[in-house]
Formats: C-alpha cells, structure tokens, sequence
C-alpha cells in the first residue's frame, strides 16, 4: 500500500458548535500548510449559522492575511513573540461577536486531520467536504445530536 502525496495529513483543523436558543454557528478552522499543487494555503476559517428558519445554509470562508512563512523570515517587521497573535488576528471579531451576543460553545471542540488535498480546497475558496465528513462521524461518535438546530432549553 502506497500513500498518495495528496493523503499525508498536513496538520489538524478544529470544529466548534455555538448554540444560542434555537441558532446554531458552526466553525471549523483550517490550518495554514502546504497544498497539492505546493502552495501555501493561510489558516481558514468556515462558518455559517443555522436556525429553525434556515436549517441549511452554505458556508463561509475567511482567510488569514499573513502566513507564517512570510512572518517568520529575516526581513519581516513582526516581532517573533506577535506572529500567532499576528496570524489569527482575523477571527477575533468573530469570537468577540459570539461572546457579545450570547453564544456559548456546545460541548467540546472537534480536532480532525486535514490532508493536502483539503487544503487546496481551502485555497481556492470551495469547501472541504473530506474534512467536514470527518467531522460528522465524530460528532457522532461523540454524541452530539444528529440535528445541527438546537431545541431551546426549557426553563422552570
């Protein structure tokens, strides 16, 4: 048995499941790595957000501006310490959104391989359904509900 260059895991992405009520935001974030075409895809980020008036929606990618490749050579301005914060820069209005309008993260993040070929999705803007499917027979095996739509809690 042989390993395809496009199946060697490049690294590992990471789902999270915020509930709020009945609205559900889903994120996976995609690590910066190396794609089958040997490119340098940035860390991605894919969200989208479910309700009972929208229980299928497409997902939305954001990409980060800087690679560490980049942040990481002689010439760069950053300083070694500033390169994650530098790198993962753009999610923080996200994560800061969620917190200001009440989500709260259901259960625990997800942590998937991701391979090359994965990652060359990531670069041209499509969707990772290999990874997203990973994530799926996990959530499962972890025992997440088989619906992404949340019921409200109910209080007394």
């Amino acid at each position: 048995m042989t390993n395809s260059p496009d199946n060697i895991v490049q690294g590992r992405a990471v789902y999270m499941e915020f509930i709020n009520g009945s609205n559900t935001q889903q994120l996976l974030v995609m690590p910066e790595g190396v794609t089958t075409s040997h490119k340098t895809v940035p860390m991605t980020i894919y969200r989208r957000r479910l309700n009972p008036v929208q229980p299928r929606k497409t997902w939305k990618a954001s990409a980060a501006s800087h690679r560490s490749v980049d942040l990481l050579t002689a010439s760069s301005v950053v300083p070694r310490a500033e390169v994650p914060h530098t790198i993962t820069a753009f999610m923080y209005p996200l994560f800061v959104s969620l917190q200001r309008n009440g989500y709260t993260l259901y259960k625990q993040p997800i942590v998937v391989e991701v391979t090359a070929e994965d990652l060359e999705l990531a670069r041209i803007g499509k969707t990772p359904y290999k990874t997203m499917a990973r994530v799926w027979k996990s959530r499962k095996a972890l025992g997440f509900p088989k619906e992404y739509i949340h019921a409200p809690a109910v209080s007394f």
